[in-house]
């Protein structure tokens, strides 16, 4: 049996003569390297490819948005988003491109504020322009990207400051926009972060008629200050919620999720982080273990894919130090565990009282069993 860390030696043996619930069974089928997924910001701008194995690549906070694409009307700048498809091409990453970020021209309250630049969180007041938009991305980039993700956290007010309805009319939009293009495009729900009310406006997008526009559910598992067994109820409430909707079989992805990892360049802690009660992890060992079960949980809950946030973010959610881009130790504890888990099948977790134990068979057809105190 294998331990996370030593100090989970002990617990090892006492797994083997206790009778463990199952959390939820899920991960029967062989694991791709797609599930590991990162951000990644300024791959063009800076920080050197990820020195990780990776299989999927969401292109958030990576200044692709529409406004930077068409920062004026007809005028269009595809520079950075071109680089950032070669080097998908040329590594075997799979893009998944949110579509968001309404230029102010376009924008139905242009001088509206928001966590970006003015108009930006609003809907386009005109969707022959949001129609345009899609069109033009699709064209240029079909059979290169075939995933796309309708805006960013629309649940949040400094992301999307428009209706649950006209979010629908946009997604619609897009999926009619894209099929036509390229039947095999995915498209995958505006995703939510968090619990609560975060989970109740899924449950209101896809009542709404959004489950009839997407390929795919996705969710920002996000328990920033708690550690990522607290994902598992997340993932069980959003299951429900797709149930209750009629689309319980369809994939579920978590496109973004991150903790607060130190830093030790000298960068300073950013306040959002700082001060907004983020759990810190330290380098040494904390935010290895974090790696290996958060996704472990994930997947055994039957999330088909994990992306990080992100691998160069300055606030102190990065994988590489902010000044320097020296990589932090955790970055071998992911190597370690897409070498173990990646073509592996058969992977359940469970857990009784705070004691959790994940087994799976690898892709060499040896068990394999990882146990922790969460």
């Amino acid at each position: 049996m294998r331990t996370l860390s030593t100090w989970a030696v002990a617990l090892a043996a006492a797994f083997a003569n206790v009778s463990l619930s199952a959390a939820q069974e899920g991960g029967t089928s062989p694991i791709p390297l797609e599930y590991f997924g990162l951000h990644i910001h300024r791959s063009d701008a800076g920080t050197a490819w990820p020195k990780v194995p990776f299989g999927s690549w969401r292109l958030w906070d990576a200044y692709v948005g529409w406004a930077n694409l068409e920062p004026r009307r007809g005028e269009w700048d595809f520079a950075r988003l071109d680089r950032y498809v070669a080097m998908a091409g040329i590594t075997r990453v799979d893009i998944l491109l949110p579509l968001a970020m309404t230029p102010r021209w376009a924008s139905a309250r242009p001088d509206e504020s928001s966590a970006y630049r003015p108009g930006n969180i609003a809907e386009p007041a005109s969707i022959a322009d949001w129609s345009n938009y899609v069109a033009t991305v699709g064209k240029r980039y079909k059979g290169k990207i075939v995933h796309y993700e309708v805006w960013n956290e629309p649940s949040d007010s400094s992301h999307y400051s428009g209706t649950v309805q006209t979010l629908v009319k946009l997604v619609c939009e897009a999926r009619r926009v894209l099929k036509e293009i390229d039947p095999a495009i995915r498209i995958v729900s505006p995703a939510s972060a968090g619990g609560g009310r975060h989970i109740d406006y899924l449950d209101q997008f896809l009542a709404a008629g959004g489950k009839n526009c997407i390929d795919i559910v996705g969710h920002h598992f996000y328990v920033f200050k708690q550690a990522p067994e607290a994902m598992v109820p997340l993932i069980r409430q959003v299951r429900n919620v797709m149930r209750r909707n009629g689309v319980g079989a369809m994939p579920l992805w978590n496109t973004e999720t991150g903790w607060w990892i130190e830093n030790r360049d000298g960068t300073p802690d950013h306040p959002m982080v700082a001060k907004g009660g983020w759990k810190r992890l330290d380098q040494d060992k904390e935010a290895g273990e974090y790696v290996f079960r958060a996704f472990l949980l994930a997947r055994a809950e039957g999330v088909e894919r994990f992306y990080w946030y992100a691998w160069d973010n300055r606030y102190g959610l990065g994988l590489i130090e902010p000044t320097t881009g020296e990589l932090k130790p955790m970055t071998e504890s992911w190597r370690g565990l897409v070498q173990k888990l990646e073509g592996a099948r058969d992977l359940g977790c469970r857990q009784k009282a705070a004691r959790w134990q994940c087994d799976f068979v690898d892709k060499h057809g040896n068990r394999e069993s990882y146990s922790w105190a969460g």
